[in-house]
């Protein structure tokens, strides 16, 4: 028996097939609740830094920030990404945060490049300059946190419970040194434990880094880093601690920060000592502060002072420096 469709019945079945496809998507679609966001904003800076072994130098520079978000959540899970490029005023292009992350809200994978966890804050560190030319060492529990570079790869697994605990295990592979190779399968690991209540938060963290060299050797650092933040009035208060061993060169640097945010105003405190093998053990302190207010009574802009000063001992002649800055920011 042959059976026989008109044309149109074809075009109703047709008709009515696609209304159900589309019908079915728009429901799917509805489910995951897609979002996705654009931003920019572009940032100037106009400096004036002296030390002790030269002349003021005059300078300046910014870049403009673009940043794509997006985010796709069913049920109880999501998936999200973003991109930040950077446009730097020196005409160099690159590229910042780059990651994807999927999971719940008890725990989470994050992929690419990106920050981890901030060991040590700043709070309003507009301008920081340190005295010492690096003799004076500072560290700030910042070298397996991430960014890794040209060749480097991340990968992060967070875990959040209901008692304000959580956790977060960073780690970079491949090459993330200029003068590193990509042999290393994990060229560092960085744990961190989080807690938060109200009015209080605190971090503790570890962090070891091995890459291996192209000439031969290594490169091997361990260190810890502390801190706890706390509101005061309506101020935020930040105490940092973090202490490095480096086994490649047989040193150890301790540095110790303070700081408070009170509104537009921020000031800050650095103190750091470095352990040498031999000979006189250099140390560095540096003050900083920043005053932000907004351009011209328009939303979304602003200008921010800041300076910053430093002393440091041990160093040969490059025992000072001072800084002033002038920070236009446009965010559009």
């Amino acid at each position: 028996m042959k059976y026989f469709v008109s044309p149109l019945g074809s075009t109703a079945l047709v008709s009515s097939l696609s209304l159900a496809a589309l019908f079915s998507c728009s429901v799917n679609a509805a489910d995951l609740n897609p979002t996705f966001s654009v931003d920019a904003n572009i940032e100037i800076n106009t400096d004036a830094i002296d030390t002790a072994v030269g002349s003021t130098e005059y300078s300046q520079g910014g870049r403009v920030e673009a940043n794509l978000r997006g985010e796709i959540q069913r049920e109880q899970y999501f998936v999200r990404g973003k991109g930040t490029l950077i446009l730097a005023k020196d005409s160099d292009t690159h590229t910042d945060d780059m990651w994807v992350q999927f999971g719940d809200d008890r725990w989470d994978l994050q992929f690419g490049r990106f920050e981890g966890i901030d060991l040590f804050p700043k709070g309003k560190d507009t301008l920081v300059v340190h005295a010492g030319g690096g003799v004076a060492q500072v560290y700030e529990a910042n070298i397996v946190r991430g960014r890794a570079g040209t060749d480097g790869g991340q990968i992060a697994l967070h875990l959040k419970g209901d008692s304000g605990f959580g956790f977060e295990l960073n780690s970079l592979f491949g090459d993330d040194n200029d003068d590193g190779t990509d042999e290393n399968a994990v060229s560092g690991v960085r744990p961190v434990i989080t807690y938060m209540t109200d009015g209080f938060s605190a971090k503790l963290g570890y962090e070891y880094q091995n890459v291996d060299l192209i000439g031969g050797g290594e490169i091997e650092k361990q260190g810890v880093g502390a801190s706890a933040s706390f509101g005061l009035g309506e101020a935020l208060i930040n105490l940092n601690a973090a202490w490095l061993d480096n086994q490649t060169d047989d040193t150890q640097v301790h540095t110790y920060g303070a700081n408070l945010v009170y509104g537009p105003f921020g000031a800050g405190v650095v103190y750091s000592q470095t352990d040498l093998s031999t000979g006189a053990d250099p140390d560095v302190t540096t003050a900083y502060a920043a005053y932000t207010v907004p351009l011209l009574d328009i939303d979304n802009a602003s200008v921010t002072f800041a300076v910053s000063g430093s002393s440091a001992d041990n160093v040969g002649a490059n025992d000072s420096a001072t800084g002033v800055r002038m920070r236009i920011n446009y965010t559009f």
